[in-house]
């Protein structure tokens, strides 16, 4: 998503409360998000700069460093550097989310194949839903998304980014966002550990798959839909599985 350079100074009217005796950081970083979610700010939105902030707020760079870094953890806004950078709202909702099932990867208390649980208790539902109330715009992204696809047949990277973001769209599609959120940590977590699972064969293959889900979900043949997703989870962890024995 390309995020506008330009800044708003969207506090310069807000009239905040005394700041508590709690950490000025946390304190600023709930007045933020309040502001955020209250005034329902768009996803791009440019929030006032670092040193904006620390004027409006009167209290030093550092301790504004610290607040945003807590909104951005929470997956509220996104830090960009370089000339067209900036802080800007974000829909990372996902966020803490992945980061605590992360650190449980790290622990050893989770594997590729709890995730792979999860999918498989999840995703099938996911795609019987979206099968029964995907809206137009839905299915639209969906086509789009494999038309994308079908003009790059010879980049694996492209496809696999593709084809990652195609279950994402289902999720998407079902009309259930705490669905959508789960999946997209869960997802998220499995491409961080199989970065080196990449094949063009494969992905075509997932391709293919995806092709058909994406059709019959158009004509809301919800359970083939939820059959078909089953079978490409199992199809995928199976293929993974014999790519990590090697």
């Amino acid at each position: 998503m390309a995020y506008p350079a330009e800044r708003n100074n969207l506090f310069s009217e807000a009239v905040f409360r005394p700041l508590e005796k709690r950490r000025y950081s946390e304190q600023i970083a709930d007045l933020i998000q309040d502001k955020i979610l209250r005034d329902h700010l768009e996803i791009g939105t440019s929030l006032p700069s670092e040193k904006d902030l620390s004027l409006e707020f009167q209290v030093s760079r550092s301790v504004i460093r610290e607040a945003l870094r807590m909104l951005e953890v929470s997956g509220l806004v996104k830090i960009k550097k370089g000339p067209s950078g900036g802080i800007f709202v974000s829909n990372g909702f996902h966020k803490p989310i992945t980061n605590s099932l992360n650190n449980l990867i790290t622990l050893g208390d989770v594997t590729i194949d709890h995730l792979f649980d999860v999918r498989l208790l999840i995703e099938p539902h996911i795609a019987m839903e979206a099968a029964l109330n995907a809206k137009n715009e839905h299915v639209k992204k969906l086509k789009e998304l494999i038309d994308d696809s079908s003009n790059h047949q010879d980049d694996p990277i492209h496809l696999k980014r593709n084809n990652l973001k195609f279950h994402l769209l289902v999720a998407k599609a079902s009309g259930n966002p705490v669905l959508s959120l789960l999946l997209e940590s869960v997802i998220e977590l499995l491409v961080k550990t199989t970065l080196d699972f990449l094949d063009l064969s494969l992905e075509r293959h997932f391709f293919r798959v995806h092709e058909r889900i994406a059709q019959v979900i158009a004509q809301g043949e919800s359970e083939e839909a939820e059959r078909l997703v089953r079978e490409d989870i199992l199809d995928t962890k199976e293929k993974i599985e014999r790519f990590r024995g090697q």
